[in-house]
C-alpha cells in the first residue's frame, strides 16, 4: 500500500472529525499541566531564548529602550532578552502584559531577580486591548500570543500605535501546518479563528511595511503518544489539539495518529516539526 501525505490523512482526518463530538477543553488545571509538558517535549523555546536576545539588540540601538511583551506567560522567553538588553548601562523599561494572574506573577518574579540595575519592570495582569501606554514605545512583541486575540488586524494596528518610528513589532506565530491545524480543527474552545502566521504576514503587508521573516526550525518530541496515547505523554497530546484527548473516538484517534506519523521528521519518527516563524516589521 502507499504511504499517505499529510495532506491526505489531514482530509481523512477532517471527515472523522465531522462525525464526532466536540473534546472537552482544557481547562484549569490541566492546561497548566499539558502546557508544561508540552513546551518540555519541544526545543523551540530553547532555541526562542537564544534568537532574541542575539538578533534583536542589534536592532534597537544604544539608547535607553521601552519594551513591551504581550502574553509573556512567566517571563522565561522574556529573562534572557531583558537581560541582552538592560547591558552596557542601558537603562530599559519592560512592560509584560499577561491575562492569567499566576503567570503574570512569574513574570514579575523572573525578571525582578535579574542582576541589574538598569531594568525597570512593570507587570500588567490584564488583556492588551484594553493596555494603553503612558508614551511610545521601542519593540513590542508577540511570543506565541497572537493566536488568541479575537480581532488580528486591530490587535496588530494597536500594537503599531504605541511604536515611534523606527520601533519594532515582532511576532514569533507558528504557520497552520502541520500543528496548529490540528488546534484549529479540534479544539473546542478557540471562539474565533486561529490566527496563524500566515494570518500575520498577510496583515503586515497590507500596511505596506518593511518587514523581515525568519523561520525557526524545531522539533516536538511526541515520545509514546504514536504507539501509546493513553501513556505518560497524553498531556503533550491534549495541548497539541487544544482539547481533552481521553474522550476522542477510536476514529479520530486512528487518523490523527496517521497524520502526525506521516509529518513526523524523516528518519526520527517521534518527533514532528514544530517550527516557528518570526516575523520583525520596523514602523516608519
Amino acid at each position: 500500500m502507499p504511504t499517505l501525505s499529510p495532506s491526505t490523512s489531514l482530509h481523512q482526518l477532517r471527515q472523522a472529525v465531522a462525525s464526532s463530538s466536540a473534546l472537552p477543553d482544557l481547562s484549569g488545571v490541566h492546561y497548566a499541566y499539558s502546557h508544561a509538558a508540552y513546551e518540555a517535549a519541544s526545543d523551540q523555546r530553547a532555541s526562542l531564548q537564544t534568537w532574541l536576545p542575539r538578533e534583536l539588540p542589534p536592532l534597537l540601538g544604544a539608547g535607553p529602550l521601552r519594551v513591551i511583551g504581550v502574553g509573556v506567560g512567566d517571563g522565561s522567553v522574556d529573562a534572557p532578552l531583558a537581560a541582552a538588553l538592560a547591558t552596557n548601562h542601558r537603562q530599559v523599561e519592560y512592560v509584560g502584559i499577561e491575562p492569567h494572574a499566576a503567570s503574570a506573577a512569574g513574570f514579575e518574579a523572573r525578571l525582578g531577580s535579574l542582576d541589574t540595575g538598569c531594568l525597570t519592570v512593570t507587570t500588567v495582569a490584564g488583556a492588551f486591548d484594553d493596555y494603553e501606554p503612558a508614551g511610545s514605545a521601542d519593540l513590542v512583541h508577540f511570543v506565541h500570543s497572537l493566536y488568541y486575540m479575537d480581532d488580528l488586524g486591530a490587535t496588530l494596528d494597536h500594537a503599531l500605535a504605541m511604536l515611534h518610528p523606527g520601533g519594532l513589532l515582532v511576532s514569533a506565530t507558528a504557520p497552520k501546518e502541520p500543528l496548529c491545524v490540528l488546534t484549529e480543527l479540534l479544539s473546542p474552545c478557540v471562539g474565533h479563528r486561529l490566527w496563524c502566521a500566515e494570518d500575520v504576514t498577510e496583515e503586515l503587508a497590507a500596511r505596506r511595511l518593511e518587514v523581515r521573516s525568519e523561520t525557526m526550525l524545531a522539533g516536538l518530541d511526541l515520545g509514546d503518544v504514536l504507539t501509546a496515547p493513553h501513556g505518560t505523554d497524553e498531556p503533550v497530546l491534549d495541548f497539541l489539539v487544544g482539547a481533552r484527548t481521553a474522550t476522542m473516538t477510536a476514529e479520530v484517534r486512528e487518523q490523527l495518529m496517521v497524520y502526525l506519523t506521516e509529518a513526523a521528521v524523516f528518519g526520527n519518527p517521534g518527533v514532528v516539526p514544530h517550527p516557528i516563524e518570526i516575523t520583525i516589521a520596523r514602523v516608519p
